[in-house]
This record gives structure tokens, sequence and C-alpha cells, in this order.
């Protein structure tokens, strides 16, 4: 039996690969929000990366149902940072919506006695959702703030041209 921290099973060179990956998925995110020039998106995925770190850092020194207890309240201050925020941008407000949707689901899988492996399994479904989110908003910043003559040059002969929004 491996550990990592107090996180001992069979598994957890699995663990390993899960948190490399989210580690690859969380840098990318903060790679694209400082491309994007945003204080609103950078501040987001700061703020989001922080938690996931404090997450992981719990998840594997605490586990069990202290673990679900500190997520509810991670993600309740990032559902109330991120509902101020909306209050001058739209940006902050599906992220909000995420944070309040990682909130019901612990709440409601608690209820019904759900395992641990589903638990986890869908948060880190809505953990991804918030990732793309972020990226792709981010993304689309950046496209904005490209310079019209740039723009034509990368597209060519001009026949086709999609950007959402």
């Amino acid at each position: 039996m491996d550990c990592i921290l107090n996180h001992c099973h069979a598994g957890a060179d699995g663990d390993w690969i899960l948190i490399v990956y989210y580690t690859l998925a969380v840098a990318s995110m903060i790679i694209f929000a400082l491309l994007s020039q945003s204080k609103t998106i950078q501040t987001a995925a700061l703020m989001i990366s922080g938690v996931w770190l404090l997450s992981i850092l719990s998840f594997l020194a605490v586990g069990g149902a202290k673990y679900f207890t500190l997520v509810v309240l991670l993600d309740g201050a990032l559902a109330y940072q991120f509902w101020r925020m909306s209050r001058t941008e739209f940006f902050p407000a599906p992220l909000c919506c995420f944070m309040i949707a990682d909130i019901l689901f612990i709440l409601i899988a608690s209820l019904f006695s759900m395992t641990e492996f589903w638990k986890i399994f869908i948060l880190n479904r809505i953990f991804e959702l918030t990732l793309i989110y972020i990226v792709g908003s981010s993304i689309y910043r950046i496209r904005k703030l490209r310079p019209p003559e740039q723009e034509d040059a990368v597209m060519g002969d001009g026949s086709f041209r999609f950007l959402a929004g």
C-alpha cells in the first residue's frame, strides 16, 4: 500500500497521475488567463488555482467527510467572491453558478450516501467545466484584442470568418 501524505491506498500511482494532469490543466488555465490581459480573468484563475491547491493538500492530508466539509467552505467563499465580482461584469456569474453547483452536489450526495469515488468523479467534472470556461473566455478575449490587420492575415482570403460573439 502506497501513501501520499496521510492518504494511503493501493492506487496511489493513479492519484499521482491525476495530480499531474490537473496541475497541467491549472497551469495552462493560468497561462491563458495571463495572456488575456484581463484583471477579472486573471483574478478568477488565481483564486481557482489557489483553492484547487488547498483542496488537493486537504484531500491528501485529511480525506473523508472532513475533506468534503472543507470543499463546501472553500466553494462557498469562492461563490461569494464571484457573486460580488459579477455585480460589475458577466464573466464571474457562471463561475458563481459552478461553485453553487459544487456545494449543492456535495450536500445532496451526502444525503443519499453516495460513495466517495462518485462524489470526486462528479466534482472533477464540474472543476473541468470551470477550467474550460476560464480558458475559453481567455481565448475569446485574446482573439478580440488581436489587431484587425493581423486577423485578416491569419484568415487568408477572408472567405470564411468564424468568431463566437
